[in-house]
């Protein structure tokens, strides 16, 4: 299949997102998320259905397929594990991850974005959950000093 375009992954997120708690989503849900007009959305959903990634009824609901929920349930993790990077290690705020991580999502490779998460793996694996490692940081940061860890 060939690779989705960041627009259609953002798509199929906002399908995912917005229906986890139940099997469809209104179209309109969809452009409120996105915050972009019902015609986009419907034209970047009939597009979806001719992949196979979601069923579309013409401007009512919208599930994602089998193959959908996959691929959206990808993007959707890797914009997850981005926030958290952001906030969590380089205590960026929620906000700004958040704009960060939706541009970030569609651009980071995949041999990167595995090094992020076990970077986090790692900086959490420590008795106090990495908290030392994100505060050494943060001091770092706002310091330009480097803390003796030796001791």
């Amino acid at each position: 299949m060939k690779e989705l375009s960041q627009s259609a992954q953002d798509y199929l997120e906002a399908v995912y997102e917005a229906g986890r708690d139940r099997d469809v989503v209104r179209v309109s849900e969809v452009a409120e998320r996105l915050g972009v007009k019902m015609p986009s959305v419907v034209t970047a959903m009939q597009r979806l259905a001719r992949r196979g990634l979601v069923r579309h009824e013409r401007y009512g609901h919208v599930a994602l397929t089998d193959a959908g929920t996959a691929e959206a349930k990808r993007v959707s993790e890797r914009h997850h594990e981005i926030v958290r990077f952001l906030v969590d290690l380089l205590g960026v705020d929620a906000r700004t991850a958040e704009i960060d991580a939706c541009r970030m999502e569609h651009a980071v490779s995949v041999r990167t974005m595995r090094r992020m998460v076990r970077f986090l793996e790692f900086a959490s694996e420590g008795p106090d959950g990495g908290r030392s490692c994100a505060v050494m940081f943060r001091r770092f940061v706002d310091s330009g000093k480097r803390c003796d860890c030796a001791g």
